[in-house]
């Protein structure tokens, strides 16, 4: 039953991240988010080194570069932090528009120029009491609801046709035309907005939303007699506010100063009477042991990451995350990796500082550890400020427990956010190996990083992941035997294994798609022959002289000039006689040959090395380039082999291919032969060569090694 229960607040959080996952404009927000992290790293470093509070750091930084040394921080800081909410608008719009507005043929960057328009339309930046600060961190909430809800408007003004104008001019191009068909659906969406700004300030007289809802708390707050849910409330709506990216401490900063900054001079003047301090509740002890790291105690969160967590992305978020983690910055971790509408990480963030308020509260009440006495500037790093705040090393020894407890929290969450990223990243990749899939089909090439989308994004992601694998050496070569109707071993193919630490086994033609597409083709092609032909020699060393091996080659790596020498000195290297290396190209690189790959081809042949192609089918051209190309081996097209038992148009086919084979003297090899009655029929039909499941799976060498010393009786 416990287990049961266990699951079913998995399948819950699992269904409400699937919900959220499939809301186009919360997608969004989530990229846009992402797309904020580089500038969100260089606001909070530059904040970090700028107001560390240890004064002997700030006297020496003063005496070496002069009174004015923060000065270009601040600059950095207030064009990066201060601007924040104009960025987000700028992102999410386009994130957005990525998403749906390509669909429907609208411009990205004219989205995102429509939602800034509309955002600044409502800003009330025409008011004599406008301040800049408004688009720094103050104006999230507004920048995230105004930069969805324009984007959404401005995409459906632009779908509907009276309100587009059309280019009559010739020559005009499209980049002229979107814009002129979006100035109508751009001055209706702005239009909405500045109405909206008008009639909340002329007829509800609301000058700003933030100031508003700021004028509203403190009032509520007043009214609450009880310290102690006063505090609790506080805690709560500060988490609310940032959960759903408003700037909850900018918010209820009237409240801070109003109710819990008396605090500390009070008790002070307490202790001067000879009295015992008697609030607990005050900046200082939020701020000390409650928010440590930021809201949402996030230092305790990035903790659980690099305990607990098992993806690389969110492992480098935290460890950037860290250093400014401890002078409680935290907004490089709410929106990048992001906390912001994340339903997992709702429960912990709210309720990991909740718990932590009644920790504490009850550690002071009941006197474990002293009131809050002394005023601690809020960027002061955990352990010290709990001494500073209460001149007690158990101040400090409260806040080590608060964390270890608040970590604990997060850990179950961090690994249950990993588990719905993992279902997410299978659906992502499925739509990248659906896309690459149907390009194959189609003969296209496909053309993946160019793209401007989610899968654009993950395969960049991939082909960079692809490229450190390879340099570190990571990637793996399989060998799948090739054995004749006998039984005999003839020969191996080499085939690529990438297991990816994130996204498992990676599809090998996307593997190599990726390559050709990053230019790190030739790369992975000279190490792939590299371990290949020492594997070999290493075979035949062992007494399996009778062994050839087979590699794959691109069209991008025959091109290369340098090829042919450089395996030539390969094969030699490893004293390989060079009829035991066979190389694979495939049909469509046969008919979509340049001459450069033909003449190189030829070279290929002239040294001895075999010439076999791949995936082989019967059309006209195929036939033309098996006279042609003098192959020595012809493989069979998977598609034939796997329906030769029910389908007589593929054993006819067969039958032909076969015969021509033996008329131009090579051989032929049927691959995906999984099963003895397919090797049964291929036999009759004059195929006496396999490669398949029904005789073993890709082997790694050391398998392979096994598997051959089982069927052949050889010992190492």
């Amino acid at each position: 039953m416990k287990m049961y229960r266990k699951m079913s607040v998995k399948n819950w959080f699992y269904r409400f991240d699937k919900i959220i996952n499939r809301i186009p404009i919360l997608i969004a927000i989530r990229k846009g988010l992402t797309y904020m992290i580089p500038l969100l790293l260089l606001g909070s470093f530059a904040l970090l080194i700028n107001s560390l509070p240890i004064p002997f750091y700030q006297s020496f930084m003063a005496q070496s570069l002069g009174e004015d040394w923060g000065l270009l921080l601040t600059v950095i800081h207030d064009s990066t932090f201060g601007m924040m909410s104009l960025f987000m608008v700028i992102c999410i719009s386009y994130s957005y528009a990525n998403e749906i507005g390509l669909k429907k043929n609208t411009s990205p960057i004219i989205t995102a120029s429509v939602s800034l328009a509309s955002y600044l339309a409502i800003s009330e930046i025409s008011i004599e009491n406008f301040h800049i600060s408004s688009f720094g961190a103050s104006g999230i909430f507004m920048a995230i609801v105004v930069s969805a809800s324009s984007s959404v408007l401005f995409l459906k003004f632009s779908s509907l046709n009276a309100f587009k104008l059309k280019a009559y001019t010739n020559g005009a191009d499209a980049v002229f035309k979107q814009a002129l068909s979006s100035i109508f659906p751009a001055a209706v969406t702005v239009g909405i907005f500045a109405a909206i700004n008008v009639t909340l300030s002329n007829v509800f007289h609301i000058a700003s939303i933030q100031e508003f809802l700021s004028t509203y708390f403190s009032t509520l707050f007043t009214r609450i007699e009880s310290p102690f849910l006063s505090g609790l409330l506080f805690v709560i709506l500060i988490h609310l506010f940032w959960f759903f990216g408003m700037h909850g401490s900018n918010i209820l900063e009237p409240v801070t100063q109003a109710v819990f900054q008396p605090g500390v001079e009070v008790n002070q003047r307490l202790i001067e009477a000879g009295l015992t301090p008697d609030i607990v509740f005050t900046k200082t002890f939020i701020d000390s042991f409650i928010l440590m790291g930021g809201c949402g105690t996030a230092i305790c969160l990035v903790t659980a990451i690099l305990l607990a967590g098992k993806y690389k992305n969110q492992r480098e978020l935290a460890k950037l995350s860290a250093l400014p983690l401890l002078f409680n910055i935290n907004e490089l971790v709410v929106f990048g990796l992001p906390i912001v509408l994340n339903p997992i990480f709702l429960v912990p963030f709210l309720c990991v500082p909740v718990l932590l308020t009644f920790t504490a509260f009850f550690a002071v009440y009941y006197g474990f550890v002293p009131y809050t006495i002394h005023a601690v500037e809020w960027t002061t790093p955990i352990l010290l400020s709990g001494y500073m705040a209460t001149q007690s090393i158990s101040g400090s020894i409260l806040q080590l427990f608060n964390f270890v407890l608040g970590t604990a929290c997060y850990i179950p969450f961090v690994r249950l956010s990993e588990m719905a990223s993992q279902e997410q990243i299978k659906l992502n990749l499925k739509k990248v190996y659906s896309v690459y899939k149907e390009n194959e089909e189609r003969g296209y090439p496909p053309a993946l990083l160019s793209r401007h989308d989610e899968i654009g994004n993950l395969s960049r992601f991939l082909a960079s992941d692809l490229a450190d694998d390879l340099k570190n050496e990571n990637l793996k070569l399989y060998y799948q035997p090739q054995t004749d109707y006998n039984g005999k071993i003839f020969g191996v193919e080499a085939l690529l294994r990438w297991n990816h630490p994130v996204y498992g086994y990676i599809y090998p033609p996307l593997i190599i798609a990726l390559a050709e597409e990053s230019s790190i083709i030739d790369n992975l092609g000279r190490w792939i022959f590299n371990k290949a032909l020492e594997d070999l020699g290493k075979l035949r060393n062992a007494g399996y002289s009778e062994i050839s091996l087979s590699v794959n080659v691109s069209a991008v790596q025959l091109e290369n000039e340098t090829l042919i020498s450089w395996l030539k000195n390969k094969i030699e290297m490893n004293q390989l006689p060079f009829h035991s290396v066979k190389i694979e190209i495939t049909e469509q690189i046969a008919l979509a040959g340049s001459h450069k790959i033909m003449d190189q081809i030829d070279s290929i042949k002239q040294l001895g090395i075999k010439l076999a192609m791949d995936d082989f089918g019967m059309g006209h051209s195929s036939l033309k380039y098996l006279k042609e190309y003098e192959f020595d081996t012809i493989k069979l097209d998977g598609s034939l082999i796997r329906e030769v038992v029910s389908n007589s148009n593929c054993r006819n086919i067969i039958s032909s291919i076969v015969y021509l084979c033996n008329s131009l003297d090579c051989s032929i090899i049927a691959e995906y032969v999984e099963a003895e009655d397919q090797k049964n029929i291929l036999y009759q039909l004059g195929c006496e060569k396999y490669q398949g499941y029904l005789y073993s799976e890709p082997l790694p060498y050391e398998a392979l090694v096994q598997y051959l010393i089982s069927n052949t009786g050889k010992k190492r």
